[in-house]
């Protein structure tokens, strides 16, 4: 590394890239900036930066193309992803592409990207004494394996440098899996942010419809904020236990909507596991049927139960929310609503390759059954 490090700044926002080169520059750094993609690549192959600050949303060449470019040319360069985009799956691809980490856009506090940069100066100098340290470790390996049959003595030691590289691969391990669960944490409090922005924002409106969407907003928000905080939380990073998911569900939107003790919930939902990619859509419907039945089932706080109940049959999932409630219209289809609840019932449903069952032979009260297939490449 070259005694004053250099960084380079790829970003389509001239503005976002004066302030972070003065500020970077104040702090003994030699900045070079690219206003696309291309221009980037042909800096980076000819000044050979330490470290290269990256905005995914660019015209020409986006800064995903950027990555794989740079994962094919120059696979140890770190990268840092800053960027605005806000999607949780731009995140997930950007840190399978290689990325060394990701700053959301707006940058609040330019001493925050600072000490990113710091901190990967520092991971790329132990990746360089590490990469040292294998290829020692390999030619040690090699010359201890051909005085195998002269020593037993070479062969303790052989042993004992397979050790310490399992340690070295357990620990990388260790840091893939902290960093994910940073990813969940931080996508959590963001969510959380927003839900906290939309309840206050529902404060400050006497429109009684208006501040029921806005709530309605909050709940879906915060139902997805639930599941990675269950994610960063557990032991296995993909997969949500859905039992315990639904039941904090319901426990919040209880207490969300003020419910007392006359509504009871009940839950039937098997030992199962899904991927993230399924249990934000269930998670979702959960909140939309469950919600739905809270405002329309009990009219004037009368008594009744809410039940959720989720099975696996080995070929299909089936997701059932039920009340014992009024019922619903003898001419309800949910294909005819104009209700984004139930809009998004439908659509979530399709997405996981499923459908949406309504049962209209109860005679008092509404049930809800969603069909799909356990496995992710069944559609």
């Amino acid at each position: 590394m070259q005694d004053t490090p250099t960084v380079l700044t790829i970003d389509d926002d001239e503005g976002v890239r004066l302030s972070i080169a003065h500020f970077l520059e104040d702090s003994g750094y030699k900045v070079l900036q690219a206003s696309n993609g291309s221009e980037g690549l042909d800096i980076f192959r000819q000044q050979n930066p330490d470290v290269v600050l990256l905005d995914l949303r660019m015209p020409e060449m986006d800064g995903l193309a950027v990555l794989k470019t740079l994962g094919k040319e120059a696979p140890q360069s770190p990268v840092i992803v800053v960027s605005g985009t806000g999607s949780f799956d731009d995140v997930v691809a950007t840190v399978r592409l290689g990325a060394w980490d990701y700053i959301p856009k707006p940058i609040t506090d330019l001493s925050d990207l600072e000490s990113s940069i710091v901190r990967t100066f520092e991971r790329s100098r132990l990746l360089v004494e590490n990469e040292k340290y294998k290829q020692e470790l390999e030619i040690k390996i090699r010359e201890r394996t051909e005085e195998l049959e002269r020593t037993n003595l070479i062969l303790s030691e052989e042993i004992s440098a397979r050790k310490t590289s399992e340690k070295l691969v357990r620990a990388s391990l260790t840091e893939k899996e902290v960093m994910l669960k940073e990813i969940h944490h931080r996508v959590k409090n963001n969510l959380q942010i927003i839900s906290s922005l939309l309840s206050l924002q529902s404060g400050y409106t006497d429109d009684v419809k208006a501040s029921n969407l806005l709530r309605d907003c909050q709940h879906r928000v915060r139902s997805m904020s639930m599941l990675h905080e269950r994610l960063y939380r557990s032991e296995d990073l993909s997969r949500i236990d859905m039992r315990e998911y639904a039941r904090t569900l319901m426990d919040f939107l209880l207490r969300s909507y003020t419910i007392d003790d006359k509504i009871k919930p009940s839950f039937n939902i098997e030992d199962i596991h899904l991927g993230i990619d399924k249990a934000i859509p269930c998670g979702l419907i959960i909140n939309e049927l469950l919600s739905n039945s809270l405002r329309h089932a009990f009219p004037e706080k009368s008594e009744g139960t809410l039940y959720v109940s989720m099975s696996d049959d080995g070929d299909n999932n089936c997701l059932t929310v039920s009340d014992n409630g009024i019922g619903l219209p003898n001419d309800f289809k949910i294909g005819n609503t104009n209700t984004l609840g139930m809009t998004l019932v439908e659509t979530l449903a399709e997405q996981l390759c499923g459908e949406v069952i309504i049962n209209k032979d109860r005679k008092k009260g509404s049930s809800f059954q969603v069909i799909f297939p356990s496995k992710t490449d069944a559609c």
